[in-house]
């Protein structure tokens, strides 16, 4: 049984904290108000999106702007409390949605917390999903006929799913696809073992122990052949081996006479090197000595031009070079200060040029400045202007507002007095809606009554109305009927002097949202003329600092022209000193290169004469190689004849006709190893062979046993899914043929009920859920032929059957365990005389135990049989829907 409701930006419920009680409960309110979106809320939060149809998502029951929006339902079954959450977040832009909480609690406590797991559970806990709940609970707006209307495959759907015989046709289902595969696996089995029965005898005819016995016995004969070669193949082996050491022998006596040869020839070599290098040691002996005597020439020649000694070179060359440096250190000390200088003239002839530019902008900028000082002085006087202009448009508003009955005072409570009038308006507009209804119910009754007055006796028992109570009801219809309208005339008048107040009120609040942009702008212009005033004087503060600006410039000029005078001067003096200084400089140069060129001749000399005392000490040292080179020589040459006698003790012809003749004998028994061992490789092979398959023979034996024990348990399993899928059609077949009976009783009990002074007799349901209809003089009618009305109160004698049958318990469901009986706008497509007989269908359900029944409808009678009544209202301003108890 439903307990609370609680939305939050759910179509167009703001917010809504709702809470439900056993009995009848009929929720009513106009066209559009939002009495459908409340079942649709409890709907969707039971099965999340599923709930939706195909032409709708999830964005589409989301308030419209909202960016997130949420549902919560709690709920009692079977003893226990729970409660579904559901969550969503909307982009209101891109149009969509997403489920971003789905919680299912029992007793307060979280069972699951992901959407799909929530929806599980709650189909597992009603034992229906969303659309078995359609077909029986939830009988929605415009889908009351949908079981008669279905085709008679989808009917017998829908019924069979909601009694949970579905469940026994997917077992049957699946025990026919089991069935099915066994019967799969047979055939593979029995295939198996026609082929595995071929190959053992196949691998039989062959004889494979025979073939192993025979190939066993060529491969010891093998072995034998092989080890006799052996023997004889070392024999070879020791004769090739003496012979090839003789010849080995030979090979190195003459390698090494080779070899002593190279030796001699290298000798001979290095001693004719020898000779050549004293020859060339000699020649550059002469040739440094004649270096010699033109350095000496060259010292004697410096010391005349400079009258000094040559053994005093080297202090000369000091002391000169001490000179030449300290002359150096001078001129380079008269070029820095000519450098500093020039770079004063360059540095005073820039900063002039500098001072002149400078006063050059700041006159410049003075003059800019008066032109912005005339420019401001014309922005103040627009601003002025402007302000006359927004004065005088504030004082038309404020004669507007006056003219409206208001004053400046009673404008800034606007908004409280539109929100007043606003309530009064909802006031009078649901006054005029009840005294509409009840007019339109009063006008219904008059006419009835009218046309019975009419008649002049009344239809059911023929007794004369005038002076009848109808006749006096009749009159009093009239009266109250005049009154109503005079009412309803009056409200109109008010409502329609409220509108006109309304907008009054309205124009009002436009007034005073026009006169605070007025001040507003009027004080924007006075700030913008005090910004302008303090740009003028902050102009006028720049123009005095520039001129002051211009006289120091001025002034420094003329001190930088004079400084470039003197210093002009001083560069004059300092160029004589330097060209002076410079003279000197070269006569030291010139003489420091005479005294460093003796020096460096004096140093050569020493190095020449010290390389010629090297080059005689050569020349011995080769001299007394040379003599030790013709020694080694003899010795080489008595070794050589040594190495020809033993070369002569052997005959190289006679051991290479020995080495040819061993190895070709040695070749011819390994290639007669080779073929037997490729022969017992061979033998060895098809053995393997033979093995195998007589291994593999014994495994297809063992093997053929298991496909045979496994045909049987197949056939075992076969006949036990056969038996299964029989029972489960049994048992279909009989709940189905239980449930038609009972079914079949309980739609002609209610029927009998709601159709016990009617043309029709009774109904029948045949054993595909194909309903017909009787009349009283046995004319069989289908559902669809029916009336509009009566086809409509038929679905829901329909309905209704079968949720007597569920809470009978002829299902697995429990009469505690099913959900409300909820209708939304059930009355559609009934006349009064139907509505009254559906009052007494609702009236018998909860008679018969049906603990909660959820009604949408504006129907007064309904309203009035009620236990429950609550009203909707949807805001006309904000298009927001509200929920009072009545």
């Amino acid at each position: 049984m439903l307990k609370r409701l609680k939305v939050e930006n759910i179509r167009s419920y703001k917010e809504l904290d709702l809470s439900f009680k056993d009995g009848v409960t009929v929720v009513s309110g106009v066209n559009g108000s939002g009495k459908s979106s409340l079942l649709e809320a409890c709907f969707t939060g039971l099965f999340g999106s599923k709930t939706l149809d195909k032409e709708f998502v999830l964005s589409d029951i989301i308030t419209k702007g909202a960016s997130k929006a949420s549902i919560l339902l709690e709920f009692e079954q079977n003893g226990h409390a729970y409660s579904v959450e559901q969550s969503f977040r909307n982009d209101p832009e891109k149009g969509r949605a997403s489920n971003t909480k789905s919680v299912f609690k029992r007793d307060g406590e979280i069972i699951f917390d992901q959407a799909s797991r929530t929806y599980e559970a709650v189909t597992s806990l009603l034992n229906m999903n969303e659309e078995a709940y359609r077909n029986c609970v939830y009988i929605r707006q415009g889908e009351i006929d949908v079981l008669i209307n279905s085709k008679p495959k989808d009917r017998q759907k829908m019924i069979d799913d909601l009694l949970q015989l579905g469940k026994l046709e997917e077992y049957r289902e699946r025990a026919s696809s089991a069935r099915v595969g066994v019967g799969r696996h047979q055939r593979d089995n029995e295939r198996r073992i026609k082929e595995l029965n071929a190959e053992i005898q196949l691998i039989e005819d062959s004889d494979p122990s025979g073939r192993l016995a025979t190939l066993r016995t060529r491969s010891l004969q093998i072995d034998e052949e092989i080890s006799s070669l052996n023997e004889k193949r070392d024999q070879a082996r020791s004769l090739i081996d003496e012979v090839t050491k003789k010849l080995s022998e030979l090979s190195e006596l003459s390698s090494k006479k080779e070899a002593v040869q190279q030796q001699i020839k290298e000798l001979a070599d290095r001693k004719s090197r020898s000779f050549v290098s004293i020859d060339t040691l000699s020649k550059d002996i002469r040739s440094r000595r004649e270096t010699l005597e033109l350095k000496k020439a060259r010292v004697s020649e410096i010391e005349s031009k400079l009258s000094v000694d040559s053994k005093e070179a080297d202090s000369l060359v000091a002391k000169t070079d001490e000179e030449e440096r300290s002359v150096r250190d001078r001129l380079a000390e008269v070029k820095s200060r000519k450098a500093v200088a020039e770079k004063d003239i360059l540095n005073t002839g820039q900063s002039i040029k500098d001072a002149e530019k400078q006063v050059k902008a700041l006159e410049d900028g003075t003059a800019d400045v008066q032109s912005r000082i005339e420019s401001v002085h014309a922005e103040t006087k627009n601003h002025k202007l402007k302000i006359a202009e927004l004065e005088s448009t504030r004082k038309e508003i404020v004669s507007k507002v006056s003219s409206l009955g208001f004053s400046l005072e009673k404008l800034e409570n606007i908004d409280e007095f539109l929100d007043l009038v606003n309530d009064q308006q909802k006031r009078f507009h649901g006054l005029q809606s009840e005294l509409k209804v009840k007019i339109s119910e009063l006008k219904a009754r008059l006419e009835r009554s009218k046309k019975l007055l009419e008649a002049g006796k009344c239809p059911t028992c023929g007794q004369e109305l005038k002076g009848s109570c109808v006749e006096q009801s009749t009159v009093e219809d009239d009266e109250a009927l005049v009154k109503l309208e005079t009412e309803l005339s009056e409200l109109q008048v008010k409502q329609t002097e409220t509108e006109a107040r309304v907008e009054k009120i309205k124009s009002a609040r436009s007034c005073k949202s026009d006169i605070d942009s007025v001040l507003r702008d009027i004080g924007a212009e006075k700030e913008a003329i005090e910004r302008d005033e303090k740009r003028i004087e902050e102009y006028g503060l720049r123009i005095k600092n520039d001129e002051a600006r211009i006289k120091e410039l001025l002034t420094d000029k003329e001190s930088l022209e004079k400084s470039l005078e003197g210093t002009n001067a001083a560069i004059q003096q300092i160029k004589q000193d330097e060209d002076s200084i410079q003279k000197e400089h070269a006569s030291v140069l010139e003489k420091l290169g005479f005294l460093r060129e003796m020096q460096k001749a004096l140093g050569e000399s020493e190095k020449i004469n010290s390389e010629i005392l090297q080059m005689n000490d050569k020349i011995k040292g080769i001299q007394e190689m040379v003599s030790l080179f013709d020694a080694q020589i003899g010795e080489k040459k008595e070794s050589l004849a040594e190495i020809d006698k033993s070369i002569g003790e052997f005959d190289k012809k006679e051991l290479e006709i020995l080495s040819k003749k061993y190895n070709t004998a040695f070749e011819n028994i390994n290639s007669m190893i080779g073929k037997l061992k490729l022969e017992k490789d061979e033998v060895m092979k098809k053995a393997g062979m033979a093995e195998n398959d007589r291994k593999r023979l014994s495994d297809m034996k063992k093997g053929l046993t298991v496909l045979q024990n496994k045909g049987d348990f197949l056939r075992a399993v076969y006949s036990d899914a056969e038996n299964l899928e029989s029972m489960y059609m049994r048992i279909r077949a009989q709940l189905r043929s239980s449930n038609i009976q009972t079914l079949d009783t309980l739609i002609n009990e209610i029927f009998t009920f709601m159709y016990s002074n009617n043309a029709y007799s009774h109904v029948m349901l045949d054993a595909d859920y194909n309903l017909t209809v009787f009349e009283k003089d046995g004319t069989a009618l289908e559902p669809k032929l029916l009336s509009g009305g009566e086809r409509a109160l038929f679905n829901l004698v329909l309905r209704c059957a079968i949720y007597r049958l569920l809470s009978l318990g002829s299902s697995t469901h429990a009469r505690e365990g099913l959900p409300p009986l909820i209708m939304d706008e059930p009355t559609v497509f009934l006349d009064r005389g139907h509505v009254h007989q559906l009052i007494k269908l609702v009236d018998m359900m909860r008679d018969i135990g049906v603990a909660q029944i959820l009604i949408v409808s504006h129907d007064e009678s309904l309203i009035d049989s009620a236990d429950h009544v609550f009203a909707v209202e949807k805001d006309p301003i904000t298009n927001t829907s509200a929920i009072f108890s009545r």
